[in-house]
Parts: structure tokens; sequence; C-alpha cells
């Protein structure tokens, strides 16, 4: 079997996994509108759905400090196929419960496996990829997440809530699946020093060529150097361990802090953190939520019936602007890629605002244009979005923290994501109504435009990058060793 193939298979459980978190974020409006509609085994109230909607971003935040524990501890594989686990126990808590406290604990069992899933995903895929496959297969991200969502309405369509619950079960079962059949991430093996089993795992899914067994190569030599260090640095702990209780501790925490003094943890945490926050209020969460209320707005409207197919067509350019950017990613450089779309992005909001406001003051009164451009505008900024700063959230967040702390970086930009999503989704209508539309779309791309000079700043490409070679660049070295930062620190520290 080539490497492509098998690094697809491990990729799909993955994907599968994102599938299933699609099927569940789209899944409360197919039980609640049956409930309402059938009046049901059980009646809602306003309190008990914004309950049942909300108590995942909660679970999702104590699966996101849990997450790096199990990839740690556990390694990359077996953490994964934990975080299936509650998701299938979510399902079936919906197929046999009939009570809110029963769907309130259905979406907890959710939440928690998003938290654990959303750290791990792109870590994942990232250290088991080659480097020119990586930007595709973590850009499918985008495409399973969608997909999910799409399938669960689809199917709550035609469907009882219960058996679409029993439908969607089927991707946390398959992912099982895949995931209990893969071998665990040789990058984990390596830096628990199991050099034998690590080559094994890095032959399997990357193959044996020459450039594969120098990247594997140098990783393990690294890695051997780091346990010389550690090796004489507990030594010398525990030669003073009774005497200096306290300046271990204190130490300790000296460490805590220079760790998030390394260029090499620093820079990365904040990109992620920037490109997480361009990733929700750019719309990814905001236009499916309130895309009908924003197109309203934006053609001037008089009720939401008459946007029905404009909504409709944002729909579709988001999903084929889901396949098409892999290609893009396949193609062209990140930088290249995050950049134009980010300016795009930025430009066709501040289009649509500075429309608005030029209609509201009288300035365009002709029929086909109040209709064409700001429809225009609106595709505009779908593409713009959709085609590069959605995918790329997954691929930089998986490309860019350092082997050392991969599992505690991607853990602390994560942390910002339920944050961004609620307060994005609650600003909105508060925005919507004091400032206008308009007035949020210039609000979003101011936003926007900081986020993204950051990121042009401390952005390197990664493109074709081993993550070695990625980590290289952070640290300000073109080449050359792997400094075990942890290590490192309380060397010096108990040295000095």
């Amino acid at each position: 079997m080539k490497p492509f193939i098998k690094q697809a298979f491990v990729v799909s459980g993955a994907a599968l996994n994102i599938v299933g978190h699609g099927c569940a974020h789209g899944f409360p409006a197919v039980l609640f509108a049956q409930l309402k509609a059938d009046g049901g085994p059980v009646t809602l109230t306003d309190h008990d759905t914004s309950w049942i909607a909300s108590v995942v971003g909660v679970m999702g935040i104590v699966g996101n400090f849990i997450s790096p524990i199990l990839m740690t501890k556990f390694g990359r594989q077996k953490a994964h196929l934990i975080s299936t686990v509650p998701a299938l126990l979510g399902w079936i808590v919906f197929v046999i419960g009939n009570t809110v406290s029963a769907f309130i604990l259905a979406r907890l069992l959710h939440g928690l496996a998003l938290g654990l899933r959303t750290p791990l995903a792109a870590i994942l895929v990232a250290e088991y990829t080659e480097p020119k496959y990586r930007g595709a297969f973590l850009g499918t991200f985008a495409i399973s997440l969608g997909l999910g969502i799409l399938l669960s309405h689809v199917w709550g369509a035609h469907l009882t809530w219960k058996i679409t619950a029993v439908v969607c079960s089927m991707f946390p079962l398959i992912a099982m699946t895949i995931i209990s059949l893969s071998p665990e991430s040789s990058s984990w093996l390596v830096s628990k020093g199991k050099f034998d089993e690590a080559r094994k795992a890095f032959v399997w899914v990357r193959g044996n060529g020459e450039a594969e067994k120098q990247e594997l190569e140098a990783l393990i030599k690294a890695q051997e150097r780091e346990q010389t260090l550690e090796h004489n640095t507990i030594k010398v702990i525990k030669k003073f361990r009774w005497k200096h209780i306290m300046r271990s501790i204190i130490n300790t925490l000296k460490t805590v802090l220079k760790i998030f003094k390394k260029k090499e943890f620093y820079k990365p945490s904040i990109i992620a953190i920037c490109m997480l926050i361009v990733f929700e209020f750019g719309g990814a969460h905001m236009v499916p939520a309130y895309g009908n209320l924003i197109l309203q707005a934006v053609l001037d409207k008089k009720d939401l019936s008459d946007v029905t197919w404009q909504f409709t067509v944002i729909d579709l350019l988001r999903t084929i602007c889901a396949l098409l950017a892999i290609f893009l990613l396949k193609t062209f450089r990140r930088r290249t890629i995050l950049f134009s779309s980010g300016v795009m992005t930025v430009l066709s909001l501040s289009a649509v605002s500075i429309f608005m406001y030029l209609r509201n003051a009288g300035v365009f009164a002709e029929g086909w244009m109040l209709d064409v451009v700001p429809m225009g505008l609106m595709i505009l900024y779908t593409l713009s979005f959709c085609l590069g700063l959605v995918p790329l959230n997954w691929v930089i967040c998986g490309e860019v923290f350092p082997l050392a702390y991969r599992s505690l970086g991607s853990t602390l930009s994560t942390s910002f994501l339920t944050p961004s999503f609620v307060v994005s989704m609650k600003t909105a209508p508060h925005l919507y109504t004091s400032i206008g539309v308009e007035g949020a779309f210039l609000v979003y791309s101011a936003t926007l435009t900081v986020c993204l000079l950051i990121m042009y700043a401390l952005l390197p490409e990664t493109k074709d990058r081993t993550l070695q070679d990625i980590e290289e660049s952070f640290k300000g070295k073109k080449s050359g060793d792997v400094e075990t930062q942890l290590s490192l620190i309380v060397k010096e520290n108990v040295t000095n």
C-alpha cells in the first residue's frame, strides 16, 4: 500500500470524527424543530433550548485541558480513540433519553468530545502526513465539518430525531475502527524514547525513502540529545531534592514563565490565537447562524422569506469553496493564500458596509443596483473568506507548534476558540441592533486587520516544510539542533 493511501486512511479517522462533530453541531436545530412541530414527548421552553444549545462550550473548555494530558501520557492514537467515546455516548443518550436533563447530558458529552478532539485533530494529521500532503489533508476538516451539519439537517428533514441520532452515531463508530487499525504517531514515540517502535510506525505511514529516513533520524538524534540533558538534570535535581525544596518550586515557576518567553512557543501561540479570532469574527459561525438576518439588512428586504434563495446560494458557495480550498492549499504557499484571502475578506466586508451607508444616504436609487451590487459583494466575501481563512484555520494551528510544546500550545490556542465563539455569537445581534450590520462589518474588518498584521509579522512560510524545519525557523535557526526547551531550562536554573 502506498504511503499516501496509508496517510489518507489515518486521516479519514480524524475526518469522520469531524463529520460527527458537524452532525452534533446541526442536530439541536433538528431536535428543537421536531419537538415544537409534533408536540413530542418533551416540551421545551426557551430556557431549555438555550441550555441545550450552549452547554457544549462549557465541556469543550474542559476537554481542551484534558486533551494534552491524554496526548502526552497515552499517545496521539489512544487519545484520539478516547475522544470518540463521549461522542458515541452522547448519541446513545439522545436515542434513549426523553427529558430535558437527558438532552443536556448528551450535549455535555458531545462538548467533551469536541474539547478533546479540537487540540488533537490538527496535531495528529500534521505528525502523520508528509509535508507536501499536510495542507490538503488538514483542509479536509473544513469539508468534514460542513458535511456533518448538512447531513444532520437533511436526515432530520426526513427522519425522526431519534433515528437521525442513530444514523449520526455511525460516524464515531467507524472512526473508532479506523483509529484502532492505525499506528501510534512516530513523533510521540520518539518523544518517549521508543525509537525502534517509532521507526516501524514511521515506515508504515510514510514509507522508507531516503528523505523520510533523514527526517526520522534527525528527529531521533535530537531526542537522544534531549534525553542526555534530561538525565543529567534529573541527577542534579535528585542530589539536592531535600535541601532545596523551595528553590525547586521557584525554579519550576521560573521554568513555566520562561517557556512562555521562548520564541518557538509564544510566536506559534500568538499566530494560532490570531487565526482562531479571524476564523470566528470573519463569520465562520455567525453567517450560518444569522445569515438570513444579515442578508435581509444587506439586500434591504422587508421579510426573511425574501432572502431564501440568496441564503441558499451562500450555503452552496461555502461548500464548493471548502472543496476548492484543498487544491489551493496543495498549489500555493500558505502566506499567499492567507493574506490574499484576508485582504479580500476585509475589503469585501468594508465594501458591503460602505455600500449600505451610501444607500441609506440616498446615493443609490436604481432598483437593479440595489439588488445586484450588495449580493455580488456578499458572494465576493463568501469566496474570499471560505477559500482561504476557513481551511487555513486548521492548517496553521496544526503546523506551527514545536514537538516539545505541541500539546500545551495547541491547548492554549484552542482554549480561545470557545470564548471567541461565545463572544462573536452573543454580541452579533446587539451590534446589528445598535450600529447595524454595516457598523458590525466595520468592527469585524478592523478585528481581522489587526490579527492579519500580527500574523504577517510572525508567521513563516510552512508549505512543504517538515515540522522540524518550521520549529527551527521560529528559533531563528536555518538548520541544526532541536533544543528541548523544558529540560535545558531546568538544567540552566539548577546550574545557576
